[in-house]
């Protein structure tokens, strides 16, 4: 039996990390050609590998504040359900 230490769970998770850093560099180097970016009344030229992963970023962050607002209505429904049925019975009781 082999015995877990902290050590070796840290790199356990940190490896994961590391393949990801390993492919975004690779992305970046084979993607070095400078495009034009216009966002809202900004523009500027960047290399195409930082406008993509910029895009990527930013999509992330709009999808988690969206999914994050929806699961704040969903248990705010779920509470408020919950304490209609404790009302319920105290009602009957």
């Amino acid at each position: 039996m082999i015995l877990s230490t902290r050590t070796s769970r840290a790199w356990i998770r940190l490896l994961p990390v590391l393949v990801v850093l390993v492919v975004i560099l690779v992305f970046v180097f084979q993607n070095p050609k400078d495009v034009k970016v216009s966002l809202f009344t900004f523009s500027g030229t960047l290399p195409l590998s930082v406008a993509l992963l910029g895009a990527v970023i930013l999509g992330a962050l709009m999808a988690l504040a969206l999914g994050s607002v929806r699961i704040f209505q969903l248990r705010r429904q779920v509470h408020r359900r919950s304490g209609d049925s404790e009302g319920d019975n105290h009602r009957l009781g």
